[in-house]
């Protein structure tokens, strides 16, 4: 049975006045990122608006076994992105307020904001947007009036007195009216995935527990079925973050041209990853890129010390409402371990991924620097890898990254 998400009709105000009192547009569509079109391995300069903040209604998601266990009625501030000392192409950072039902505070945190990529979608009255997708990392702190362990607040939290999430944010600019809207989801999945062994904050907290926050509230659904990914398309590219090593640190990083590319992903198996739960929340994948200056991505193997299979996706839930931003939308978490072989440097490096998959909405086109070009396929999937401050690999703490996934099919 379809069952959506109600907000009360102060929510509704709410975010009506808040829409309104958005900051003006600081750009016109189409407006290119400067990211395609070179050659392979050069540098460029990336190409942004100014991004406003918003306070927008949301949702607070406690998952056990699988399966929904509890949700509740959260207000977000997501503050301006902000570049910091490490360049334009370095993150950006953003300041996360989460406020429960009553108003009081109940998480706030700081946030790594990788830029992935832009495009460009006609709605469904034909308004049309371009749309500018951040993929996100960072800690977020509880509150005391938020509650105890289990639900909502993870118990790992206890531990170390924060809680690592990942996720995404879409910025969307309608072109005629000026007027921004936004998509948003932030993640902290199971032991399995967000305890890994080995690494920072290892260790069995919530092995059958996932949390989430996803916004906007109006029209998302629970439990609806979210489609998984599988497919394959020749209308990809990865991205390096050109990166140097100063002191044994990540130095100031370098927008490189996309690299053309395509990708195969064939479903494996869908089954309940975190607890024992029989729900097919997950979904395994193998996943192989390949691009047009000799990157190689493909899915790690015991030998290179894979800890997860090459491609998981958990399911959340749809946006139903095909009036409001973002249309009728599916959503899902994701991550990778990966063999990565850059086609620049010829090193193989086994990487960690993580992101976001978006499934339908309104109908997608590319934005290159000759303007709105050729149909993008409705299922997108964007990942950046996970480093630590020494360029290594790592799990379970907020992460730099030096390469981008952006696919469709």
């Amino acid at each position: 049975m379809f069952k959506t998400h109600k907000r009360n009709l102060l929510a509704l105000t709410a975010l009506a006045v808040a829409s309104a009192l958005s900051a003006p547009a600081q750009a016109q569509c189409p407006l290119p990122d400067n990211l395609d079109g070179g050659q392979c391995c050069e540098t460029t300069q990336l190409q942004l608006p100014k991004f406003p903040s918003f306070t927008q209604s949301s949702l607070d998601i406690c998952w056990l076994d699988c399966g929904l266990d509890a949700f509740t009625d959260v207000t977000v501030r997501w503050g301006v992105p902000k570049s910091n000392d490490l360049g334009t192409c370095g993150p950006r950072i953003s300041k996360v307020r989460i406020f429960d039902a009553a108003g009081g505070l109940a998480w706030r945190g700081r946030m790594n904001m990788n830029y992935s990529r832009t495009w460009f979608e006609t709605g469904n009255n034909n308004e049309t947007y371009q749309v500018w997708r951040f993929l996100v990392n960072g800690d977020m702190r509880p509150i005391d009036v938020l509650g105890s362990p289990p639900c909502t607040i993870p118990s790992c939290s206890q531990a170390f007195n924060r809680v690592r999430f990942t996720g995404y944010v879409d910025w969307a600019l309608d072109c005629n009216s000026g007027k921004w809207s936004n998509a948003w989801m932030l993640t902290h999945a199971c032991d399995r995935v967000d305890h890994a062994p080995n690494f920072p904050r290892q260790g069995m907290f919530h092995p059958g527990r996932s949390y989430t926050f996803v916004g906007p509230a109006a029209g998302f659904s629970l439990t609806l079925p979210v489609p998984g990914e599988d497919g394959s398309s020749a209308n990809e590219a990865v991205r390096r973050i050109r990166t140097s090593s100063i002191n044994g640190s990540i130095g100031v990083p370098v927008c490189e041209f996309e690299e053309q590319a395509q990708h195969g992903l064939t479903p494996v198996a869908e089954y309940c990853l975190c607890g024992q739960g029989n729900s097919p929340q997950w979904q395994e994948a193998d996943l192989t890129i390949g691009g047009a200056c000799g990157t190689m991505i493909t899915g790690a193997d015991a030998a290179s010390g894979a800890y997860f299979p090459a491609f998981l996706s958990m399911a959340i839930g749809v946006w139903t409402d095909a009036n409001v931003y973002p249309g009728v939308e599916g959503l899902r978490f994701n991550l990778g371990d990966y063999n990565d072989m850059d086609g620049c440097t010829g090193i193989t490096e086994h990487e960690f991924a993580f992101g976001v998959t978006t499934i339908g909405g309104y109908s997608a086109n590319q934005i290159s620097v000759n303007g709105v070009g050729g149909a993008l396929e409705p299922i997108f999937i964007d990942q950046v890898n996970s480093l630590g401050r020494n360029g290594a690999a790592i799990l379970n703490v907020p992460f730099r990254s030096s390469r981008v996934i952006n696919l469709n099919h």
